[in-house]
């Protein structure tokens, strides 16, 4: 039996585990189980402090190399094992950047981020876009990041995430986007970032670094069979 940990964070859904049998069961049958549906699988080990050992999996089962959301529910519940955890906060260093053609910019916050401002956040066809986009870097390794300001200092996003698609939040995709609004508009040190799974408070901690809050909530405690996932 796999012992597990269900939680999100603005919407992010996360399976937390320490049992590396998990990575045998096939993603797609664990997906079709709602109690054990998830954005990204994490497998952390109790002790592990600073994710060193911390390993990501995708919806699709392709690995990941960073996940801020994730990161901050590990955080909430070695800080206390709360229901839910209030503004639970994450600093993300920006590793580099990039301005590209027509108004997108490259971001690299360990994960690969193309962040784009938008007028329209309704269109229906941004799965179109997120493609077209990886056919014109050549790559599919990369989240697409589309924002728009609300007024203020309060922005709209909304994110394509590598081997899981639209998601209701991305935790280093908002840092990214935070980074990019903060470049355009140096008179902001704090912004409100709000996606379709909730609210993240952004702040410009130095010139490459954005600290973020946001809330975690544990949904699910629970153990399964994995011979029923093989």
């Amino acid at each position: 039996m796999i012992e597990f940990v269900k939680m999100h964070c603005n919407g992010n859904s996360f399976i937390i585990t320490k049992d590396e049998k998990i990575t045998k069961c096939s993603f797609k049958k664990l997906n079709q189980n709602k109690d054990l549906k998830f954005d990204q699988l994490l497998i952390h080990k109790q002790n592990d402090t600073s994710f060193m050992d911390l390993k990501i999996f995708n919806r699709d089962g392709t690995p990941a190399l960073n996940c801020i959301n994730g990161k901050r529910c590990i955080k909430a519940l070695l800080n206390g094992d709360k229901p839910i955890a209030k503004n639970i906060k994450a600093t993300v260093r920006i590793n580099d950047y990039k301005e590209l053609l027509d108004g997108l910019t490259y971001v690299d916050t360990i994960n690969y981020h193309i962040v784009w401002e938008s007028e329209n956040l309704i269109d229906d066809d941004f799965e179109n876009e997120y493609q077209k986009t990886g056919k014109f870097f050549n790559s599919d390794n990369f989240n697409l990041n589309i924002y728009k300001r609300n007024f203020g200092d309060k922005f709209l996003i909304r994110t394509f995430e590598a081997g899981v698609g639209e998601t209701l939040s991305c935790g280093s995709g908002s840092s990214a986007t935070a980074f990019v609004i903060f470049r355009k508009n140096p008179s902001l040190d704090k912004i409100f970032l709000n996606s379709r799974g909730g609210q993240m408070i952004c702040y410009k901690k130095d010139d490459n670094k954005i600290c973020t809050e946001a809330n975690t909530e544990i949904i699910n405690k629970s153990k399964f069979d994995e011979r029923e996932y093989f």
